[in-house]
Order: structure tokens, then C-alpha cells, then sequence
């Protein structure tokens, strides 16, 4: 089920913008189905974007900052946590979903979206990610088209 809500007037003014897209190489193979559809959503709109990956979702934020975010139309920042047996999938989703808000405050004027995917196990980060059933990185990049447009 997906309840993603329909973005159809975002594209009205996102033609030659550039974004920055962050991801994780943690997981990076998980991702590359998601990562395949952001890119192609934004070529299909010629945004304009550059990839650039850090090891973790805790390295996210500092990663976005370093690659000074004003300088862009928009950021997309794209991770997976998935639960294991240990309080570590707490610590690093929590510290990760803040650290990402604070820099979206801190670069108010340049939207940020949190595309960090915090998941039970594989069957659900693969329900997520798959182009053919949630399609969370259609969500995503939509999200920050809209973003863009606003």
C-alpha cells in the first residue's frame, strides 16, 4: 500500500535546477534500485544533479554541509537502517533524522529531504525500495521537486 500523496504540479518550474543527492554506501547495494529511480526521475525533468556518497546515515549530515548546500536547489539525502539485535538502529536513526533537520534548518532557504529509509528487516527495505510496489524514491525525489516549486 502507498498512500503517497500525487505531486503532478511539481514539475511545473524544476527544468535545469541542480541538485545534490547524498547517499550511503552502507547498504548501497540495497539501494541502487532506489538510487536508479531518483536519478532517472530527474533526468526525465532535466534537473541538473550530482551524487555523492559517505559511509553511514550518521555521516549524512556532515557530508550535505561539507558540500555546501546553498549552492544548490535542492538536497536529497538517501539512507537505510535496518534493525538488528543491538540499540544501535535507535541510536543512529535518531541521530540522523536530527542531525538532518538541523542542517535543513540551518539551510533554510535550500530544501532538504530525508530520504532515510528506517526498516525492520531486508523484506521491508526491499518493499520500500522497489520500483514496482512503495517506490519510496519516486516519493523522495517528488517530495523535493515540490519542495523546489514552492
Amino acid at each position: 500500500m502507498n498512500d503517497a500523496p500525487d505531486f503532478k504540479d511539481c514539475f511545473n518550474n524544476i527544468a535545469k535546477k541542480k541538485i545534490l543527492i547524498v547517499s550511503t554506501t552502507w547498504n548501497k547495494d540495497l539501494l541502487s534500485p532506489l538510487m536508479d529511480v531518483i536519478t532517472k526521475t530527474a533526468n526525465d525533468h532535466k534537473v541538473d544533479h550530482e551524487i555523492s556518497f559517505c559511509p553511514g546515515s550518521l555521516e549524512l549530515a556532515a557530508s550535505i554541509i561539507r558540500a555546501k548546500p546553498d549552492q544548490y536547489d535542492g538536497v536529497l539525502a538517501i539512507g537505510l537502517v535496518i534493525r538488528g539485535d543491538t540499540p544501535h538502529f535507535k541510536l543512529v536513526s535518531k541521530q540522523s533524522f536530527q542531525d538532518l533537520a538541523s542542517v535543513a534548518l540551518e539551510f533554510h532557504s535550500t530544501p532538504l529531504i530525508n530520504g532515510v529509509l528506517t526498516v525492520d528487516n531486508k523484506v521491508q527495505a526491499e518493499e520500500r525500495i522497489n520500483p514496482e510496489k512503495m517506490n519510496k524514491g519516486k516519493e523522495f525525489i517528488e517530495s523535493l521537486f515540490q519542495m523546489m516549486s514552492s
